[in-house]
């Protein structure tokens, strides 16, 4: 005797017989004609409703648009288009808006304000229901909204900061600022959590100078800390806490920034160094070996620049904008590098992209260049964005969507980074170059970059 299985796939059937010589045969013949099979709205007043998407989900009995459509888009009267299986012989709509309940017709408008459900069924029997809702943005997407997250990131005033995180260490969970009290004669480290950056816990720290780091060099490279001081020397960390001279080093007149390792590409710490008399650029390698490049040229800023990394076609790239040179003379220009040997000016000079300023803040944030802020040359401060989606190449200034807030101080020589949910953040910073340092921490997320798929 044959054992049989039948499940109704509609017009089709599967047979499959053992291969093994048994007598028992199986046949699947499985029916889908009570499923809604394709769903779509279109509408002459609301612009692309005809591209969008619907997604049928047969298990939750569901109907959605994964991407979500731009915010402010009314989804009142629209005309539908369905098909369904040849089980069922008409569908219905449920208004939730109106409360209504109407016959399908591509004729007749839908109002989907709100969720509709929609029935299907056979005779007089409905045989299956589905919600269909249309996702629309609550926030414009390339909006970059900011808030005060906190005004409380230090008890007493602070004469200098720097913020940055331990992702150098491979996590990313700690802020770590590092600072010099305006009533101390010595630097201290202050750490928070992401999670709460108005929750600080002090460190004393052991081998720095009391007086003449610049803290807004201070770089992560080769999994330590690297910041030059005034007189010329260097010094290091390994632990964030204990710090010593790096000895053998020549004069340091600043750190550019950290390259990590790449394609045919080693990890190196940028630097401009006195040799011979003459600034020239050199890099530091993991082994502790410098390696002295090309001879710094008199419109290369050696302060007030603000500095950020990229990676782009498997190449480590550090990028340098604004800032005063050796000459103290002000410059609006953007500099990079792949070794720290070499540095090629981006910009064209016969444009101006930028005031020129020093104290500004850069970041690779979603794709492209931010550079926030900054001082002129008669010190007062910014609080302008500029964008370069070429690298750093060209910038443009922006006036909609990305701007700061009414109640965000202009300022200078701020911390600036991007955080592990896609936050832009903005720490402290001056109102002139003598004043003491901001205590607010800002932070800002272009709105896509949170949003969630459905």
């Amino acid at each position: 005797m044959k054992n049989k299985v039948v499940l109704f796939f509609g017009s089709f059937i599967v047979l499959l017989t053992s291969c093994l010589g048994s007598s028992n045969e199986y046949i699947y013949e499985v029916s889908l004609n009570n499923q809604l099979l394709s769903f779509s709205l279109n509408s002459d007043s609301v612009e692309g409703l005809s591209d969008v998407k619907f997604t049928i989900d047969q298990l939750s009995n569901s109907v959605f648009n994964l991407d979500s459509m731009p915010v402010d888009t009314k989804i009142e009267k629209v005309l539908s288009s369905l098909t369904y299986g040849s089980a069922a012989t008409g569908a219905r709509f449920y208004q939730e808006a109106t409360g209504d309940t109407i016959d399908y017709s591509e004729e007749d408008s839908v109002d989907f304000s709100k969720p509709v459900k929609i029935l299907l069924y056979t005779g007089g029997s409905i045989t299956r229901t589905y919600d269909a809702w249309i996702n629309i943005h609550t926030q414009v997407p390339d909006s970059l909204v900011w808030t005060l997250y906190s005004d409380q990131l230090f008890s007493q005033p602070m004469n200098d900061m720097k913020v940055l995180t331990n992702k150098y260490t491979g996590t990313e969970d700690t802020y770590l600022m590092y600072a010099r009290p305006a009533a101390s004669r010595s630097y201290w480290l202050y750490t928070a959590s992401m999670d709460s950056p108005d929750q600080w816990t002090e460190a004393a720290l052991s081998g720095l100078p009391s007086e003449g780091l610049v803290l807004e060099q201070l770089s992560a490279f080769n999994n330590q800390l690297y910041v030059p001081a005034s007189d010329g020397s260097l010094y290091v960390s390994d632990d964030q806490v204990t710090w010593r001279k790096v000895e053998g080093t020549p004069v340091v007149k600043a750190v550019l920034g950290g390259l990590k390792s790449s394609v045919n590409q080693p990890a190196v710490l940028a630097t401009v160094i006195e040799d011979n008399g003459r600034l020239s650029f050199a890099a530091l390698d993991t082994t502790g070996v410098w390696t002295v490049g090309a001879e710094v040229s008199s419109d290369f800023p050696i302060s007030g620049f603000a500095s950020s990394d990229m990676d782009l076609m498997y190449r480590e790239r550090l990028i340098i904008a604004g800032g005063r040179t050796a000459g103290n003379q002000l410059v609006n220009t953007t500099w990079s590098t792949m070794d720290a040997r070499t540095w090629a000016n981006l910009t064209d000079a016969s444009r101006t992209y930028f005031e020129k300023k020093e104290g500004a803040n850069m970041a690779y944030y979603d794709d492209k260049f931010y550079l926030i802020g900054g001082m002129n040359e008669s010190g007062k401060p910014s609080k302008d964005i500029y964008l370069s989606i070429d690298h750093g190449i060209t910038w443009s200034r922006m006036d909609s969507l990305v701007v700061l807030p009414e109640n965000f101080a202009a300022r200078g020589f701020a911390s600036m980074l991007v955080d592990k949910e896609n936050y832009l953040c903005i720490f402290g910073g001056k109102t002139a170059k003598t004043a003491s340092v901001l205590n607010e921490m800002w932070r800002g997320r272009v709105n896509r970059l949170g949003f969630e798929r459905q």
